[in-house]
């Protein structure tokens, strides 16, 4: 393992003090700093990759990035997973045709050379009279990440051998994972179609947005009347109801920093019977404990697990990544994610309300971007501010409240305001800290 060097000094960029915190906001558009953060976070430590079920079968394969580096998951014939970086080990160029399909041997269309599901290079084209006689196809195989783990379905991948176990990096936000994967006994499902798209702006901005309540009386109002001017138009109820009760802001709700850099918000709901989970709710009143239970069916929760996978059950469910690509531009993807087997009517509720509030074309996220991407251009120079993040910081409760002891889980912090800031604090302390010591060359690292 190569010496890691001292990451930058961010002394300048946050104000840590009793009663206060602040990031400056060059700070999301600081080209320096984002390359330390490529580097330190992005390539050093755990990103997730994709779904089991979006690589279900042998040979099924799923083309992504960590940081910077594309590479690919792929399912072996034995049912394992394995992820390698996603170029020809001959001149680089992409191997995988689509983002996601099947090839049980991908061959490259640049010049032909060919390789295995196991990343063995089994084809070099002409190789008799290009090469020596004593040429080693083997040196050619396709190059695996250092780490590739899974928890309750969900891939992550690291280019750092030093990485510390997966499980250890989810830490608590396990308990929120948790409560997606046991919404049905036989697991989730990615469900056909995505979206991807781009934004203009920093990828912290995104993060910050995911556990963000303060915003959604305010961006979010269009929506929440355009869905109850519809309901009473067509005398919508049961699950073809929109729960609004979280915009309105007539429900407890209150966020956690998870520690290690992962966020969550929940609010109780307001119409539990409006939620696509409730036709399950006799069996999970039957499986899992009365706080647990209570957890999953009358509560909508939004969690981030860093630094960039988002897990959302509040309208319906839906998984997103973000990517950064720039210091002011950032592609997001979105899936709706399912528990298998639901029945058709629960399933037709979940999609109809993905499409309206989830999709970059639907009713709110575009409020969303909108919103992010004015932020940004803000915070386009070192003259431009500070940022502040101290909403609430009386009401921080240290460790767990009563909402998470219920459920076993030990937040660093709490707070019974989802429009406080409990959660960035917490958040940027952790980016701080992963730029000042983990800083070096994730190339060598990689090694």
């Amino acid at each position: 393992m190569p010496q890691v060097s001292a990451g930058p000094d961010l002394s300048d960029f946050v104000d840590d003090r009793p009663g206060t915190f602040r990031i400056r906001r060059d700070a999301f558009s600081d080209a320096a700093l984002y390359e330390a953060e490529m580097t330190a976070i992005w390539e050093r430590g755990w990103v997730f990759l994709c779904h089991e079920s979006q690589v279900a079968k042998p040979g099924d394969y799923f083309a992504t990035h960590i940081g910077r580096e594309p590479v690919f998951v792929m399912r072996q014939k034995d049912g394992s997973v394995r992820c390698f970086l996603n170029a020809c080990s001959h001149r680089a160029a992409i191997l995988t045709p689509l983002r996601h399909g099947n090839a049980p041997t991908l061959t490259c269309r640049f010049h032909g050379w060919a390789y295995a599901a196991d990343g063995r290079c089994i084809r070099v084209k002409n190789e008799a009279a290009g090469f020596a006689s004593h040429f080693d196809r083997a040196t050619y195989d396709l190059k695996p990440t250092a780490k590739v783990d899974q928890y309750r379905g969900f891939i992550f991948g690291s280019l750092d051998a030093s990485a510390r176990p997966l499980v250890e990096h989810i830490g608590e936000a396990r308990f929120f994972i948790d409560m997606f994967a046991d919404q049905s006994p036989d697991g989730l499902e990615v469900l056909r179609g995505s979206q991807t798209y781009v934004v203009d702006h920093n990828w912290k901005l995104q993060a910050e947005n995911v556990t963000d309540g303060y915003h959604v009386a305010t961006v979010h109002r269009n929506f929440m009347n355009t869905m109850l001017a519809r309901e009473a138009r067509d005398g919508l109820d049961g699950l073809m109801k929109t729960e609004t009760g979280r915009i309105k802001g007539n429900v407890r709700n209150g966020c956690y920093y998870l520690g290690d850099g992962h966020m969550a918000i929940w609010a109780d709901r307001a119409s539990p019977e409006a939620a696509p989970l409730y036709p399950a709710t006799a069996r999970i009143v039957r499986d899992f404990p009365d706080a647990r239970a209570d957890w999953m069916l009358k509560r909508g929760r939004n969690v981030l697990v860093f630094p960039n996978m988002v897990l959302n059950d509040l309208a319906a469910t839906h998984m997103r990544t973000h990517r950064p690509l720039s210091p002011t531009r950032t592609e997001i993807t979105i899936w709706c994610i399912a528990p298998k087997g639901e029945p058709a009517e629960a399933r037709y509720a979940r999609l109809r309300k993905f499409e309206d509030f989830f999709l970059v074309t639907g009713l709110a996220t575009s409020d969303d971007v909108v919103s992010l991407d004015i932020a940004q251009a803000g915070c386009q120079g070192p003259h431009s501010g500070w940022n502040e993040y101290a909403r609430g910081t009386t009401q921080f409760i240290d460790g767990a409240d009563e909402p998470a002891r219920a459920l076993g889980m030990k937040p660093a912090v709490s707070c019974p305001s989802w429009d406080h800031e409990a959660t960035f604090i917490g958040f940027y302390r952790h980016w701080r800290h992963l730029l000042e010591t983990r800083a070096g060359d994730v190339a060598a690292a990689a090694e």
